[in-house]
């Protein structure tokens, strides 16, 4: 669906290169659009548990909105505001995918060049996968994990260079898969490909990324490895049944390249714009970061919805690029749907307990200004073919989960533990929603005569790949 469907609505805005852009925009939707915007973010904000977000959207290479909700702060006394800075976590991905690139677009690496032989001291369990590997989250690492509201001693210090390959994130020593199996997201890899690029560039990771790649998209507000000490950043809260806290803060350097940056959903505008007009790295880059990555199988090779830090997928019909972010003190998302030409960013102050995810936020104001219809009525129920079934049921692991797809009467049950956690409805091909979140769209990649890979989306996005089982046991 082309740019026409907003198109009628939009006045004169500034142009996302240059001019100022916190001037009033509510003209640029009509009066039900915007009406409809700010609903869904006071609803998240009234209603879900949600302290602060913001919310900017871009159609055309244009602003059309960018607005704060409720308050950055725990003690409700700033209001939120489109110059709020969040921190955007893994949200942060891309911009070490896009360093990456740079250095390939420069000479200065290979995509097929292998991580021991450019950083020595990866750690000798790490698989010595290459750089499009780690980029496609398909090394077979698993990455530890970090307790955010609990953390250990010394976090809060800064790290530099080597240092940030000691902490928790590699104190895994196993790989689920071998290399290009399947997918699976890892932090791990994208530590490493920070420190790549320091040992390529000769410089370190914070003035690489600083210097070239938010520089030159106009990023005004965005920093690297630190929280800004202004009124503008957001605190990190977290709620539970206790209520609202702060969130301990844990250095942004300890998350390096797997994402240490903060922004506020304006400069996260400025930072797509300048990469679809090749101001950070070249046209065919830009290619490579969205196309998705390659894994290999009994018999057949395919392609997983994940690019260079870029999940791809589909909404509603609509082609969808972006990334999530997601830490305990809030969340981010920054995705764009190329044949609407529609840029939307928001993120938030606050996780927890009934929290939505930005993520969800993002989908709910996109379908409003695309014309999808959500929630209207349920998944109708169609009878799966035998061929499809026979093709999908089975076990497929996703890290340590064993999932299992099990056909009963007219949905596909998904089992976790001999309990059934989704029922699906079949709409066509090897294609599943959920029967409750239609948003939740799930679908099967042969490899051979049966289904290989099971892939979960969410509001359009990539989330997670499971791997069937046989696999495994021929290892």
């Amino acid at each position: 669906m082309k740019k026409c469907l907003i198109a009628a609505a939009l006045t004169s805005c500034a142009l996302l290169q240059g001019c100022a852009l916190h001037a009033h925009r509510d003209s640029a939707l009509t009066q039900s659009q915007l009406a409809r915007v700010h609903e869904i973010a006071r609803h998240a904000v009234e209603e879900e548990g949600i302290v602060g977000l913001s919310i900017a959207i871009a159609v055309g290479g244009e602003v059309v909105l960018a607005e704060g909700y409720g308050y950055a702060d725990l003690e409700r006394t700033r209001p939120a505001t489109a110059d709020t800075i969040y921190d955007i976590a893994s949200t942060g991905k891309q911009f070490t995918a896009v360093a990456i690139l740079r250095l390939f677009d420069d000479g200065a690496l290979g995509l097929d060049d292998r991580i021991h032989d450019i950083v020595p001291a990866t750690p000798t369990h790490f698989p010595n996968a290459t750089i499009a590997e780690l980029l496609n989250h398909t090394s077979g690492f698993v990455s530890g994990t970090l307790d955010e509201l609990d953390p250990p001693a010394g976090l809060d210090r800064p790290r530099a260079g080597l240092e940030v390959l000691d902490d928790v994130e590699l104190h895994q020593d196993h790989t689920e898969f071998a290399l290009s199996e399947t997918f699976q997201y890892c932090n791990s890899g994208y530590l490493l490909l920070g420190v790549a690029v320091e040992a390529v560039s000769g410089k370190a990771y914070p003035e690489y990324v600083r210097d070239r790649l938010l520089a030159p998209a106009g990023m005004r507000s965005a920093t690297v490895y630190k929280r800004p000490d202004t009124p503008d950043m957001a605190d990190s809260l977290h709620r539970s049944d206790e209520g609202v806290r702060r969130v301990p803060l844990i250095h942004m350097s300890v998350y390096a390249g797997q994402g240490s940056i903060c922004s506020s959903v304006v400069d996260l505008l400025r930072w797509n714009s300048a990469l679809e007009r090749g101001a950070v790295m070249s046209k065919s880059a830009l290619e490579r970061f969205r196309e998705p990555g390659l894994v290999h199988g009994c018999t057949e090779t395919a392609r997983m919805p994940y690019g260079m830090g870029q999940r791809l997928g589909e909404f509603f019909g609509h082609r969808k690029i972006g990334h999530t972010g997601t830490y305990e003190g809030g969340s981010a998302v920054l995705a764009t749907y190329p044949d609407a030409e529609m840029t939307i960013a928001v993120a938030t102050n606050t996780n927890g307990r009934g929290v939505p995810h930005a993520r969800t936020i993002e989908g709910r104001v996109a379908a409003q200004l695309l014309g999808i219809e959500l929630f209207s009525q349920p998944v109708p129920i169609r009878p799966i073919p035998e061929h499809v079934r026979n093709r999908i049921e089975g076990v497929y692991i996703d890290g340590n989960n064993r999932f299992e797809a099990r056909v009963v009467d007219d949905a596909l049950h998904v089992i976790l533990n001999g309990n059934t956690v989704e029922q699906l409805r079949w709409t066509g091909d090897l294609n599943f929603r959920d029967t409750d979140n239609p948003a939740v769209r799930e679908w099967f990649v042969m490899d051979g005569e049966t289904a290989g890979w099971w892939i979960y989306e969410v509001d359009g996005l990539c989330m997670n790949v499971a791997r069937r089982k046989c696999l495994q046991d021929d290892r």
